[in-house]
């Protein structure tokens, strides 16, 4: 599987992106979604924490991940559902709901794609679904997911430093 900083890298390149290129308004979207982005990519892995042998990429490597917080993020929206703590911030309760969504699917799509895959109906199915990309490269996987690593965080410094003029804040 790509290691958690492949996961958090893609998440916030492409909540960057998204926020730059299609919100286009920092006050109605705030880094703090960034942030959000990052932890709602690594989500999936909580089960590693448990140690479960069994449920490794299991419930929250499947579909059912990101089609809970969907559906969560519509409840929520619906209702009108909202928390003074997450206003403060001028966040909104469904869309971290979504960006969590968004998240886990990535996630669970780079492990899928990259590496051995994930268990995409699980309870219901036990098969592991994956491209296994990496196994297609020459040399070993390690090396190919550092590189991977290496140049995201490259990328997104740059990013940093053009695009958002970090230099500015400082």
């Amino acid at each position: 599987m790509p290691y958690t900083t492949t996961h958090v890298l893609v998440s916030i390149i492409l909540i960057e992106l998204f926020r730059e290129y299609f919100v286009k308004n920092n006050y109605r979207f705030p880094r703090y979604y960034i942030l959000i982005a990052a932890i709602a990519g690594i989500f999936p892995d909580i089960e590693y924490i448990f140690q479960f042998p069994d449920l490794q990429r299991a419930f929250l490597h499947s579909l059912f991940t990101p089609l809970i917080f969907l559906i969560l993020g519509l409840v929520i929206l619906k209702f009108n559902i909202k928390s003074s703590k997450v206003r403060e911030r001028h966040l909104k309760l469904h869309l971290i709901a979504f960006i969590f969504a968004a998240g886990s699917l990535l996630h669970i799509i780079l492990d899928s794609v990259l590496r051995d895959g994930a268990r995409l109906f699980y309870p219901f199915s036990d098969v592991l679904y994956g491209l296994n990309l990496i196994s297609l490269l020459p040399g070993s996987a390690s090396f190919w997911l550092i590189a991977l690593n290496t140049l995201l965080l490259f990328f997104w410094i740059f990013w940093m430093e053009f695009k958002l003029k970090v230099d500015d804040y400082f």
